[in-house]
């Protein structure tokens, strides 16, 4: 299959295309950052004849792409503190671009995000009504009703991604609560009993590639994606910090920016396959103390 990949040069998509490249599909990837390959992947795909990149924005002319065979949809603005720093932005790429996707109507994945879930009481399945609690998960919810429009789709709301990338994250929770502790032995906590799903980042590539390969059984539906193991707090994580690092720990009583407290139900999921995931904190902590 020829497989065009947006946000190629993602912190997800890099990894991705990395995890892709000894397949027989033929990849384009395209990207508008202004960023170098990082080099450990270009050597990984210099000589790969089924790869070939074209730096592009989403808002161009993409008429070129209505002979591919399916869309993997990774390109947003990511992160509810960018988008609440820059909501123009925001809409354009995560709503206008998702619009430009949706007209070539060719069968897309579409990664939206666990955050659509926002605050809720109750265990978050995918027919549930969402509460989204940032302009980023708005938008997604928004850019998941334009994908629906196409005749094959399938929207990812994956948990929360981290761990080592090609294109590292350092706004993710779990980054920033290793480098804090790494760089200044501290940790400031707040809401330390909100929770999550956490999903490492290689293992989410992965199940995307599974997706693209089985993805008849997996066209018109919404899955959740995720361990359930890692349903966690983010007090769980700075015990898991604890165990590898000294630090003084300040929890705050005042209401987070980030306001997401929700517990995932993976049952979707698990009829096709489940995820088992330890959390991986020892890498990232390795990673800061040589950053």
């Amino acid at each position: 299959m020829k497989i065009l990949v947006t946000g190629a040069l993602g912190y997800i998509g890099t990894q991705f295309i990395y995890n892709m490249r000894n397949t027989q599909h033929h990849i384009v990837g395209f990207d508008n950052s202004q960023e170098a390959i990082d080099q450990r992947l270009a050597g990984a795909l210099q000589y790969n004849k089924n790869f070939s990149f074209k730096k592009q924005d989403l808002l161009d002319d993409l008429s070129e792409y209505k002979d591919v065979d399916m869309i993997v949809h990774l390109a947003a603005e990511v992160g509810y503190i960018a988008c609440d720093d820059n909501p123009g932005q925001c809409m354009k790429t995560n709503v206008d671009g998702v619009k430009k996707i949706a007209e070539l109507n060719r069968p897309t994945i579409f990664l939206s995000t666990g955050s659509v879930y926002g605050k809720l009481d109750q265990p978050c399945v995918e027919t549930l009504d969402c509460n989204p609690a940032t302009l980023y998960a708005k938008s997604k919810l928004q850019g998941e009703e334009m994908i629906k429009e196409i005749t094959d789709w399938t929207i990812l709301r994956p948990a929360t991604a981290y761990g080592l990338s090609f294109k590292m994250r350092h706004d993710l929770l779990i980054h920033t609560l290793c480098r804090d502790a790494v760089k200044s032995g501290f940790i400031q906590l707040y809401q330390p009993k909100a929770q999550r799903t956490f999903y490492h980042v290689n293992d989410l590539a992965n199940t995307i590639c599974y997706i693209v390969d089985n993805f008849k059984q997996f066209n018109g539906g919404t899955f959740n994606l995720g361990a359930e193991n890692l349903n966690i707090t983010k007090e769980d994580i700075v015990k898991e910090i604890q165990k590898h690092i000294e630090l003084k720990l300040e929890i705050v009583e005042d209401e987070d920016r980030d306001k997401r407290d929700y517990y995932v139900d993976y049952s979707k999921q698990n009829q096709f396959f489940k995820v088992e995931s330890q959390l991986d904190i020892a890498g990232i902590i390795k990673y800061y103390q040589g950053y």
